[in-house]
């Protein structure tokens, strides 16, 4: 029968192999600190700590690969260069293909501090060696001269001046251990040298000291001092103190005097003692006499007790310029150690880390062809102790250079600097900078990684980590989980103490990265190799080679790595050299090979002719590899394979189609595959039934799956699987499929669909759209054909019904509303036969408060598409297989109008009075219940009434947030007929004022709408009569756009709501009352005047008087009176 082939690319191993290939060594101390590949036939090691003579440490050693002997490298060291550890340091050029060695560590002994600094000597490709590098040591710090000038003037209480002597006593003190002279004069009206510079001076001697008395001369001292006293041409350091207790008596000489000073570059301090210090003149002599700046050269205190107060400033004043260079600054390079790390620049030239200059903060230098003396370059952040050079990197960008040195000590944690030409240096990072390494990833010469380590983090279960920093036009560094690399977990060993960019290893078009960790084990120490991708590098290590692994008795082994790699083996393939204590090793990288698998089955298709689904038959499947090498070494090679082929594997027992024997359908096999060759083996024939309908498109997938083991070859080395390959592959065996005589299925298909029951969709009122789809095959079968229904957002599938033939739908709704929403329907599966038709019916549901339909589509119209996809080949041009049909789209509205409870609803007037005025106020509420949409509120209010203003100032009737549309006629225009009928004035009798209010409405919103002004009575004389009851009614209805809204209301008009506000006007007769009040006012009258007469006649009013009289004569006085009053 016929072949089937079904092939996939397949996985890897590691890539070097952890078997000393080559273990070089000597007996020297410390051989292994540092390795260079310096060619593909030698090595550079480094032995910095060996001793050779007694002032001379640290030799160089070239090791031929093929040779057992190392032979130290000829430099030339200067006399100067004593014990410098040469090879502590040691960098190769990658575009040069010179070396620099240094020796960071050489003292110098002077009389106050032991100086170190560093030498370094350039290796050119000859291996011949070039000068010292600086070429001389930096000069001891120079002594120093400290000169006393006392004012012994008659102003000096002879007590203060003895307190003037001890105070210098006491500051002297704390130099006469140093390398620093003294000299002491006093002065007044002329100046006395008691001892110069050259005099062996014992500090007891200024005891001895008289005071002079007298005058004040201040410049004519200080000017016999410097000439007289500091006339010495030698290199030391010049202090000159003047005490003194006022002003000068040669104040305009002070000027002359200072400035002789300056020229023989004496650094001058000056002390005020008493009041006379409180005048600008007196602060301007000790300016005058002092360096500048004056805040740090001059002193003040209010009397010679109050010296000592200043005696600790004015030393630490003192004591940095006492161990300073000549400019007063404090020491510079004295401690530098150049050398301590040494990169070399892409085009010309290279770097030297310089950890103890500045105070240990550290700084780098500069070397070009041109270059004597190097200026050094430092960081003003950084801190003392920070060790800044203590590693250092050179990175290319297409737009700059950039120099990075990390400062490992830098506040106890760590820091890196970036160095951009002629720019600021920026500072980044914390806990790192002990190793700096650049990785080109792409080899186009451009760096794209610096990778900076921190081999004394401490974790929970690790030691040490590597961050990754990425390169654009700056340095990035993202300090987290995703940006850094670990070694194994529960290791303790200084991961990161060496790194080392790696070639592509594993030829996957990205370099790679090796990192040692020289402490695992109990120190016997590991080295990790990271692969390189298009994102940076891989977090996870592939390889981890353990140092007791490689060989026996190694320790350290991690503690340096070469920075290149090259073919030392001669097997096309890059070595990779790694220093541990005392021995250096080769390791070779292994050759990297890719797997191809087919696999061929016979007969190459399932036959269908048979109707049962019960009969098996046999069937034969050859299983090949191809194994090929990606790596260009030309050497021969194998693997052993060990496969497992599994047929039909997405089936499950009982209900899988193919086996072997007693229902097993898995076989694994061992087989040797050869490189560059096809190895082909045919498994046992195995059954598989024949295929049902149901089956007819439903191949089977087998699955072959192998494990990779590399075999080793003359030379030690065995393959490597590459990444690229993968060790699973799916193979298909099909069904034959009846296409004809052609064998090319031709298909005609229509598909077309229906919106059932409605001609518009109502969002809110209707519950479900049915689209009803059908669709016909007119003629050769088709198979595995689907119809996709797409439907927008808004709509959610609820189910479908089979009108007829077979339907089995999946379905997805819009996510988000980003998409739409499809419904995948396989129809009469897997074959839709010819002259065959399948119907179905679908419910879509419409969510109420999705308005993503009006959003994304027409606001009018939904579309709903129907698209056939099928298996075939190829279909008939008559063919129908898309079909895209509208419906309209209208949103349910929900909004009622009410009146407010504060309208106006009863008032009155008098009838036949024209000139009367009454206030009205109507008030609408509209409220919103379903969603926000634009609305118009049509208010309509009666203005007029015949000829004659129903409102007292008809324009002053405004509604706010509405304006005033044309005024509307009455209906009827015998209004006196109908009001008399109907008593209801409204715009069918009265010309109305029409308000037009557009608002955007949110949902649930209330918005009111007044109408307020004052009600003229002069329109009702008009209707005659004298006393009625109107109903003034106002009325409120909706306007919208109906083609994209329609109201909800349960009848089946849908029309919007319409409300009234009526106020009441009753009119009434006004009632007269003065004929009665007149009348009555006279009839009370009259019956008062009767009633009076009445009592005159009775004596009402007469005996009444008569018996006041007789009261009043029995109370007039007598005797009897005059002795009762006496009494």
């Amino acid at each position: 029968g016929d072949w089937e082939p079904g092939s996939v690319l397949c996985v890897l191993t590691f890539n070097i192999d952890p078997v000393a290939w080559k273990h070089i060594s000597t007996p020297a101390d410390g051989f292994g600190y540092k390795v260079v590949q310096w060619n593909p036939n030698s090595l550079l090691i480094s032995a910095p700590l060996e001793q050779y003579e007694q002032n001379r440490r640290g030799k160089v050693y070239k090791c031929q690969v093929g040779g057992s002997d190392c032979k130290a490298l000829s430099i030339t060291v200067p006399s100067q260069g004593i014990n410098m550890s040469l090879g502590l340091s040691m960098t190769k050029d990658p575009m040069s293909s010179k070396a620099m060695v240094c020796g960071p560590t050489i003292p110098r002994e002077c009389k106050t501090i032991t100086t170190y600094n560093g030498m370094c000597f350039q290796i050119e490709q000859s291996l011949s060696v070039g000068s010292a590098v600086p070429s001389s040591l930096e000069e001891c710090p120079g002594q120093t001269d400290i000169a006393f000038l006392l004012d012994g003037s008659g102003s000096v209480n002879p007590t203060d001046f003895v307190r003037m002597k001890t105070f210098v006593k006491d500051l002297i003190s704390p130099f006469l251990e140093r390398d620093t002279r003294f000299a002491l004069a006093q002065y007044s009206g002329y100046c006395q040298i008691h001892f110069k510079f050259t005099d062996n001076v014992d500090i007891s001697q200024v005891d001895k000291i008289s005071q002079q008395g007298g005058g004040t001369y201040t410049a004519a001292a200080i000017t016999k001092v410097v000439q007289e006293i500091f006339n010495s041409e030698e290199h030391r350091k010049r202090i000159l103190i003047v005490i003194t207790d006022g002003q000068s008596h040669d104040s305009p000489k002070l000027k002359n005097a200072a400035s002789e000073a300056e020229k023989k570059n004496i650094i001058r301090f000056a002390i005020g003692v008493g009041r006379a210090f409180r005048t600008s003149s007196a602060m301007e002599e000790l300016n005058t006499i002092a360096s500048s700046p004056s805040n740090k050269h001059v002193f003040q205190v209010g009397s010679f007790e109050a010296l000592n107060q200043i005696k600790d400033t004015l030393q630490s004043s003192i004591f940095p310029i006492e161990g300073s260079l000549t400019n007063g600054e404090s020491i510079k390079m004295e401690m530098a150690q150049e050398g301590f790390s040494a990169a070399y620049l892409p085009l010309e030239g290279y770097l030297l880390g310089s950890v103890g200059a500045f105070q240990w903060r550290g700084a780098y230098l500069e070397y070009k062809r041109s270059t004597i003396k190097a200026t050094p370059q430092q960081s003003q952040k950084m801190e003392p102790d920070s060790y800044m050079g203590y590693s250092m990197a050179v990175a290319r960008t297409r737009f700059r250079q950039l120099t990075i040195l990390g400062a490992p000590r830098f506040n106890h944690t760590g820091r890196v600097v970036v160095f951009y030409s002629n720019e600021k240096p920026i500072e980044i990072g914390a806990y790192f900078g002990a190793e700096i390494c650049v990785v080109d990833l792409e080899n186009d010469f451009y760096t794209d990684l610096v990778l900076i380590s921190a081999p004394m983090f401490k974790d929970k279960d690790r030691e040490g980590l590597v961050f990754v920093c990425t390169i654009n036009t700056l340095l990035v560094c993202t300090f987290n989980a995703e940006m850094t690399l670990k070694g194994a977990a529960g290791i303790i060993g200084r991961f990161g103490t060496s790194l080392a960019p790696l070639p592509d290893l594993n030829v996957d078009g990205f370099n790679d990265l090796a990192v040692g960790a020289p402490l695992e084990n109990n120190g016997q120490g590991s080295v990790y190799i990271f692969h390189g991708s298009s994102n940076g590098i891989r977090k996870i290590y592939s390889q981890r080679i353990s140092g007791s692994d490689v060989q026996s008795g190694l320790m350290f082994f991690g503690l340096s790595i070469s920075p290149s790699s090259l073919d030392m083996s001669l097997d096309s393939l890059p070595d990779l050299a790694v220093g541990s204590k005392g021995a250096v090793i080769i390791l070779r990288s292994r050759p990297i090979v890719t797997v191809t698998t087919e696999v061929f089955f016979s007969p190459s298709k399932i036959s269908t002719k048979s109707s049962s689904c019960n009969t098996p038959h046999k069937n034969t499947a050859k299983v090949c590899f191809t194994m090929t090498k990606k790596t260009a070494e030309a050497t021969k090679g194998q693997a052993r394979v060990n496969y497992t082929l599994t047929l039909d594997v997405t089936r499950q027992a009982p209900n899988y189609r193919a086996y072997y024997n007693s229902q097993d359908k898995i076989r694994k096999k061992t087989e040797t595959v050869p490189v560059f060759q096809k190895s082909c083996w045919t498994n046992s024939v195995f059954s598989l039934f024949q295929g049902c309908p149901d089956d007819a498109l439903n191949e089977l997938s087998n699955e072959l799956d192998f494990t990779f083991e590399g075999i080793q070859f003359s030379g030690g080395l065995s393959p490597s699987l590459s990444p690229q390959s993968r060790t699973t592959s799916y193979h298909p065996l099909g069904f034959e499929i009846n296409c004809g005589t052609d064998n090319n299925c031709v298909d005609n298909l229509k598909v077309d669909f229906n919106f059932t029951g409605s001609l518009e969709m109502k969002v809110g009122i209707d519950d479900v759209l049915n689209v009803t789809v059908s669709v016909e095959s007119l003629e050769e079968n088709s198979y595995n054909s689907r119809v996709i229904v797409t439907y927008p957002a808004g709509l959610s599938f609820r189910k479908f019904t089979t009108i007829q033939g077979r339907v089995e739908c999946n379905s997805m709704d819009s996510e988000h509303g980003v998409t739409p929403g499809q419904s995948d329907c396989v129809i009469n599966k897997p074959i839709f036969r010819s002259n065959s038709k399948v119907c179905s019916t679908h419910n879509l549901i419409i969510t109420t408060s999705c308005r993503t339909v009006e959003k994304r589509a027409n606001p009018t119209a939904t579309a709903g598409v129907c698209s056939i996809c099928c298996g075939n080949n190829a279909h008939s041009l008559s063919s129908e297989l898309f079909r895209e049909k509208k419906i309209g789209v209208k949103y349910s509205i929900y909004v009622l109008i009410t009146r407010h409870e504060d309208s106006t609803q009863y008032i009155k007037f008098t009838a036949g009075k024209n000139d009367l005025q009454k206030h009205v106020k109507q008030s609408f509420v509209v409220v919103n219940y379903v969603r926000d949409f634009n609305l118009t509120v049509i208010i309509k209010v009666p203005m007029k009434l015949g000829d004659k203003s129903i409102w007292a100032d008809q324009n002053s009737i405004q509604i706010p947030g509405c304006h005033r549309d044309k005024n509307e006629g009455p209906i009827s225009t015998d209004f006196v007929y109908k009001l008399k009928k109907d008593s209801i004035l409204d715009c069918s009798v009265a010309t109305c004022g029409v308000f037009m209010c557009n608002v955007f409405i949110r949902k649930d919103a209330h918005n009111s709408f007044n109408i307020s002004g004052n009600l003229s009575s002069g329109w009702i004389e008009q209707i005659g009569l004298e006393s009625a009851q109107f109903s003034l009614v106002s009325t409120a209805t909706l306007a919208y756009d109906r083609n994209q809204y329609i109201y909800f209301s349960s009848d089946s008009k849908n029309n919007p709501h319409f409300q009234t506000i009526e106020t009441q006007v009753e009119v009434y007769t006004e009632v007269n009352f003065t004929k009665e009040i007149i009348g009555g006012a006279v009839g009370g009258l009259f019956l008062l005047a009767l009633i009076t007469a009445g009592l005159y006649k009775a004596g009402f009013f007469k005996s009444h008087y008569k018996q006041m009289m007789n009261d009043a004569s029995g109370d007039m006085p007598g005797n009897d009176g005059e002795a009762a009053l006496a009494e």
